[in-house]
């Protein structure tokens, strides 16, 4: 009877747990926000910072890719488009994207470009790409 009651009750939510924690592992999201500026920056600030709130850049692609060197392309471990206010949440499913540097490149659909590297943003921290105006 114990074993009838493992298998009935004990085994899901086993298989429940595993789930759960399994599918959070190594699953981060990259915030940010694209806006307009006087250069083409990538930078990781408190997320607090005023310039979070300034106008957006929307439906700009953002591909991320771990940094193997300079001038070459590594892997990319991330893409998105940010929304119409300019704000973008980009699934990062490589466990390891906190330990290394990441070359991040925003293309607006003019065909503008913002290119940089970074650190995985730390908690209360989030991504700010700065795209030159063309005023």
């Amino acid at each position: 009877m114990t074993t009838n009651l493992i298998a009935r009750f004990g085994f899901p939510a086993l298989v429940g747990a595993a789930f759960v924690l399994g599918g959070c592992a190594g699953n981060s999201s990259l915030t940010g926000r694209v806006i307009p500026g006087p250069g083409n920056v990538v930078t990781v600030l408190e997320t607090a910072d005023p310039r979070f709130k300034d106008e957006g850049i929307g439906e700009t692609s953002i591909v991320v890719r771990r940094f193997v060197a300079e001038g070459q392309n590594g892997p990319i471990i991330g893409t998105g488009v940010s929304d119409q206010s300019g704000e973008f949440k980009i699934p990062i499913t490589d466990k390891d994207a906190e330990r290394y540097q990441m070359v991040l490149t925003a293309t607006t659909t003019d065909k503008r470009i913002s290119r940089g590297r970074i650190y995985f943003p730390a908690e209360g921290k989030e991504v700010l790409v700065i795209v030159r105006d063309l005023k």
